[in-house]
């Protein structure tokens, strides 16, 4: 397989961090604002043994596998300088522990701090996280890794790190 990057990556892509930053940062600031304008209420009523029960757990799973996922990919790989394909620790989890870390953290700030702003920002942002990075990156570690890729991506859950179908 070739082993440079075939298309480049979106022009964004060097400051990622930093974006997540700034976008937890206004979902926070301006949730009220954006729940007053959209005359929606700004609590669900979501009971807090609930928030509790699904809101922490998933905060601290999130952060896990966030922290795990950096850890063992090393940030020069995660702009395509990867010389081997990760399969072993959060990689051998979900292929994508990193963006699945951020999405449940960011899930489960939404239901601790009951608030639906925080919950949609989430939901918008694991869309267009699937659709600008996630998609984009799967084409190049095929181009890179090859057969190899394919059956890795066959061996573990894109996402969500638990198995719902028989293997």
């Amino acid at each position: 397989m070739n082993q440079d990057l075939k298309e480049k990556p979106p022009f964004w892509f060097p400051i990622a961090p930093i974006m997540v930053i700034v976008f937890i940062y206004l979902v926070l600031l301006l949730s009220r604002q954006i729940l007053i304008w959209l005359d929606l209420e700004t609590y669900l009523g979501i009971p807090i043994i609930i928030r509790y029960i699904f809101g922490v757990p998933l905060i601290m799973i999130g952060l896990v596998f966030f922290i795990g996922g950096f850890a063992r990919l090393k940030p020069a790989a995660a702009i395509g300088f990867a010389k081997r394909l990760r399969d072993t620790g959060a990689y051998g989890l979900t292929c994508n522990p990193m963006y699945f870390g951020l999405n449940a953290t960011f899930w489960g700030t939404g239901l601790l701090l009951d608030n639906l702003s925080v919950l949609i920002g989430a939901f918008i942002w694991s869309i267009l996280n699937y659709l600008s990075v996630t998609l984009w990156e799967e084409k190049q570690m095929y181009s890179k890794f090859g057969e190899e890729y394919l059956e890795y991506k066959k061996r573990v859950p894109r996402f969500i790190p638990i198995r719902l179908t028989k293997s």
